[in-house]
């Protein structure tokens, strides 16, 4: 008698899923640990059953299909999860180097700029004041109408602290333009 399991026969597919859907969770729960995942993997394992429309000789063949389709699930569902393990370790390894780079990026900002205050502090009142309006973003002819100076006065005044403050930190004309950006 040739009892051919053929998942297509809608009772027979609802007997078989309310025989083994519980067995299988359980199964798939000594590889994962997670009931939730367990329960997914097997709905799926048993939509392929009913899409596929898939024969069986009888139900050993059926019930050894369904554990190795089950184990098969959750090797692939572990190594999937293992790579995205992977990338989002790598991912946050980036952002952690991104992370030490700008600290540091900015504890060295911040040393030069306290190291210019400190330089600018130590200006004739003047050039002083002229560099700390510079920093403050204002234009020479600005600079000059708020002081009552001439534009030439401030901008000899901004070369006279360039100087001081390169020769200070004994910086090179040719790095000179550091602090072109900072004070000219």
């Amino acid at each position: 008698m040739d009892r051919s399991y053929n998942m297509y026969e809608e009772d027979r597919y609802k007997i078989l899923f309310k025989e083994f859907y519980h067995p299988l969770v359980c199964f798939v729960l000594q590889y994962l640990n997670d009931h939730e995942v367990a329960e997914d993997l097997v709905q799926d394992l048993f939509v392929h059953l009913w899409t596929k429309e898939l024969k069986f000789k009888d139900e050993n063949m059926l019930r050894a299909y369904l554990y190795r389709s089950a184990r098969h699930k959750c090797f692939n569902y572990l190594r999937n999860l293992k790579i995205q393990q992977h990338h989002e370790r790598k991912i946050i390894k980036e952002q952690e180097l991104h992370e030490s780079f700008s600290v540091l990026h900015n504890m060295i900002r911040e040393e030069v700029y306290r190291q210019l205050f400190d330089s600018i502090d130590r200006l004739p009142p003047q050039c002083k004041k002229i560099c700390l309006m510079t920093l403050d973003g204002k234009k020479p002819s600005e600079i000059a109408a708020e002081l009552h100076l001439a534009v030439e006065t401030v901008k000899k005044q901004k070369k006279i602290a360039q100087k001081r403050i390169q020769d200070e930190w004994g910086i090179s004309s040719s790095v000179s333009l550091l602090f072109s950006f900072w004070i000219l």
